[in-house]
């Protein structure tokens, strides 16, 4: 019995996993200022909530993770650098604990049972609290050598002096636009009043509308760095903010073909997650029992795809 654990900055989802479906879902909201063990111990109750006596349990966790199992930093979560998550969580739940980041492990199950069937080399991206990315080349998912893979949320899309600030310390990222922090405060320079990304949508102002061109924006600018190197196939999107997708690609397409070397590198496919929200948790589901050996940089071999 497999159990996946996806842990965002707003919430933590988990369940028991067989194969692309879900039994016994469940959620918490993540408790960000409350420090490593108090949201340690709520994804432990999490796992006995679900009642269930697993083999092993995965874990996408918001950041970086190290082949030990220790965190090297979560942006939006504090308090967790160098905290070994996966020797923590097996001292609470007593199996085998396999952790990733989110991202690689949305895009593993994307590989696994949704895109992947179509596209051999494509980039997952996450938009939610944070943007996150999952690499997928020639069919394997990509964790890089050091687990660093696809963190494009950081890469840098303004480098002037008034550049906003992101929740890694440094200004300019993807993330500080195109996250909901930035979103939010977009709204509320354009006079809005909103506490989430979902508010904003329903409201369908002027705000709003300034909201979407912001974040097809930094995600079309940072997106053409990105395939102006790799020249992927497809690029998939997933979380919150994709349910507002049809109200994003415009401005995204636009800033892509602006900045692409050249035209077919801005026509590339997009396209929405056929997990949804549960890509996470299926992805971690399979983390315990399907990890590479650590310095093969890679989760899975890849698989006899037609091209």
């Amino acid at each position: 019995m497999r159990i996946g654990i996806d842990w965002g900055g707003t919430s933590i989802k988990a369940a028991i996993v067989d194969g692309a479906n879900l039994r016994g879902f469940t959620r918490v909201n993540t408790r960000i200022d409350a420090g490593p063990e108090v949201v340690l111990d709520d994804i432990a109750r999490l796992v006995k909530v679900l009642g269930a006596k697993p083999a092993g349990v995965g874990l996408a966790i918001p950041g970086e993770v190290r082949d030990d199992g220790r965190c090297w930093r979560l942006p939006n979560v504090p308090g967790f650098e160098d905290v070994n998550i996966a020797a923590e969580l097996h001292e609470r739940i007593g199996c085998p604990v396999g952790v990733e980041n989110d991202a690689i492990a949305a895009a593993l199950a994307e590989r696994l049972y949704g895109w992947g069937n179509t596209y051999r080399s494509f980039l997952l991206v996450t938009l939610g609290t944070g943007i996150g990315g999952g690499l997928v080349l020639d069919g394997e998912v990509r964790r890089g050598r050091a687990g660093f893979s696809g963190e494009i949320g950081h890469v840098m899309i303004d480098s002037s002096e008034d550049a906003w600030p992101c929740g890694c310390g440094r200004t300019g990222c993807m993330e500080a636009y195109a996250g909901t922090a930035g979103l939010l405060r977009r709204y509320a320079i354009k006079g809005g009043r909103a506490g989430s990304i979902k508010q904003i949508a329903d409201a369908d102002d002027e705000g709003s509308e300034e909201v979407w061109k912001q974040l097809g924006n930094a995600l079309g600018t940072g997106l053409a760095c990105i395939n102006n190197v790799l020249d992927l196939d497809a690029v998939i999107f997933t979380g919150g903010v994709a349910n507002s997708f049809a109200r994003v690609e415009p401005h995204l397409r636009e800033a892509l073909k602006a900045r692409a070397f050249a035209p077919p590198l801005a026509e590339i496919p997009f396209e929405i997650s056929k997990l949804g929200e549960h890509a996470g948790v299926i992805g971690a589901a399979h983390l315990p029992t399907e990890r590479a050996p650590s310095d093969s940089g890679r989760l899975f071999p890849a698989p006899p795809l037609p091209r």
